[in-house]
């Protein structure tokens, strides 16, 4: 079961995780779910739509810089 939220795309989200990298800590769920791909499970609990967050953070590593590192 998916959740709607308003997700980072784009220039968005690699702003967004320019901004705030160092405020996760390497926790990359809570950067997920913080960037708007959290999803809703059978259960009831929030996970992180991994293959949805990896696809937009794909496109987003590419408005960057090829000198950049976006993480």
């Amino acid at each position: 079961m998916s959740r709607k939220t308003d997700q980072l795309k784009g220039n968005a989200l690699k702003a967004y995780i320019e901004k705030n990298r160092d405020k996760f800590d390497g926790n990359g769920d809570a950067l997920c779910l913080a960037a708007g791909y959290g999803i809703n499970t059978d259960d009831g609990s929030l996970k992180c739509n991994l293959p949805s967050f990896i696809n937009e953070l794909g496109k987003a590593m590419h408005l960057s810089n090829p000198s950049e590192d976006l993480l």
